[in-house]
């Protein structure tokens, strides 16, 4: 294969992993077209040279003018050839690579647990324990789903009946009880027979959301995905939107291969329900509404989700099921490692907490637009991870009140990165 001559690299994440004489950086990529890579500091510096715009030799030159040292071209080329030989380059090579990903993937009827084995356990006993352990830990809910109410029997136990929960997508090392803390109140007081899940999106859609109609497999079994449901919802939306908003939001597969944020609460549901009753889940991928933070534009007042919201809301009338929203979104991302300046303090870890208190507090009261003017009126600076779904879900289920059941946050110990998240439940 002939060596690229001006190579361009993909849009990919590059993470220190050590500090020391010789820093080395994990090179990832967030589509999973490729695994990850380990570099050492030079090949990093050389990575975010290439823009497609430079020939290998001027690669050479802009790495001693940027990095004060001299580079031999023979480095250059065997760093350039690593590269796209593990399809980190943007070029043909990548792009029929892909093509033969996307199509192998479009033709599966359910989709693999891209991350069993890794984010989690993936032998079934293994796993069963793991998420035993968050249910019944000190910071979790105390009971495991078996000893909560499975049968469906609500009557005289709660005047409110549950509509959704908020649920964090961090890795279950570091949110694992938080997780629990939302599927009990499912498992206690949910009679659902379908779940819409909306997912953050972590890699671009086509638009602004992406209804997948594969099944979820995990160890502990098949989720199944309500194509009838879904088949509603189609046709909700291009009586709304039009054929080719329908055809872009329906048959855009690709993006939920690799994606967390519905995987990790499709496990929890087959984990609380599976074998116990019967369910189905509608999966849904919600694209960033960080253009409409930049513009302090309502979401509501594009088409776009207000057509969507409405085609789900029609649906769900038109069903005759009862339906529990779930929504898989983390909240703030501060710290270094997210762009800020200064390592995290008390006081900073404090006012987070205040924040998040006071955005989660609109969403209890079932306030919409308080939820999205709260993050956009600083722009986003606290970096929401689950603006978007949580919007969605929230002006399309309309609750009346919110109950938060825990919340807690990430920090490294280094201090240099914090995600917080938080289970809530809603009630109608």
């Amino acid at each position: 294969m002939p060596l690229p001559t001006r190579p361009r690299i993909r849009q990919l994440e590059l993470v220190p992993l050590e500090k020391g004489a010789e820093p080395t950086f994990a090179l990832r990529d967030p589509h999973g077209f490729a695994g990850t890579a380990s570099l050492p500091m030079s090949a990093a510096m050389l990575v975010t040279l290439m823009n497609g715009e430079r020939t290998l030799s001027e690669l050479q030159t802009a790495f001693a003018e940027k990095i004060g040292q001299q580079i031999p071209l023979a480095e250059v080329e065997k760093v350039v050839q690593q590269l796209d030989e593990r399809m980190f380059l943007d070029n043909e090579n990548f792009a029929a690579h892909k093509a033969a990903v996307t199509s192998a993937y479009d033709e599966l009827d359910v989709r693999p647990a891209a991350h069993a084995g890794g984010a989690y356990q993936g032998e079934v006993e293994a796993l069963q324990s793991q998420l035993a352990e968050l249910f019944t830990c000190k910071e979790g809910p105390g009971l495991l789903p078996s000893e909560g109410n499975i049968n469906g029997d609500f009557a005289g136990t709660n005047s409110r009946r549950l509509c959704g929960v908020m649920s964090p997508h961090i890795d279950f090392h570091r949110g694992g009880p938080t997780f629990a803390w939302a599927y009990d109140r499912v498992v206690a007081e949910s009679d659902a027979e379908v779940f819409i899940i909306l997912g953050t999106a972590h890699t671009p859609l086509k638009g602004l959301f992406s209804v997948s109609r594969k099944h979820f497999d995990t160890p502990l079994g098949t989720a199944l995905t309500d194509r009838e449901f879904i088949g509603t919802l189609r046709d909700e939306v291009t009586a709304r939107s039009g054929e080719d908003e329908a055809e872009c939001m329906f048959h855009n597969e690709l993006p939920h291969r690799r994606e967390h944020s519905i995987e990790f609460q499709a496990l929890m549901l087959q984990y609380i329900l599976g074998g116990r009753r019967d369910y189905t889940i509608v999966p849904i991928l919600v694209d960033s509404f960080h253009p409409f933070v930049l513009h302090h534009r309502s979401p509501g007042e594009t088409p776009a989700v207000s057509d969507f919201t409405a085609a789900l809301q029609a649906t769900i009338a038109a069903c005759g099921k009862q339906v529990c929203f779930i929504a898989g979104v983390d909240m703030a991302h501060i710290g270094q490692q997210f762009g800020d300046e200064q390592l995290l303090d008390d006081a900073r870890l404090t006012q987070q907490w205040t924040d998040d208190q006071v955005l989660l507090s609109a969403a209890c009261e079932g306030d919409t637009e308080g939820w999205f003017i709260h993050v956009a009126a600083v722009q986003d600076c606290n970096r929401i991870c689950g603006l978007a779904p949580t919007y969605t879900m929230l002006r399309a289920m309309q609750p009346q009140s919110g109950e938060i059941l825990k919340y807690d946050q990430a920090v490294a110990e280094d201090r240099t990165s914090c995600v917080s998240f938080a289970s809530v439940a809603f009630y109608e």
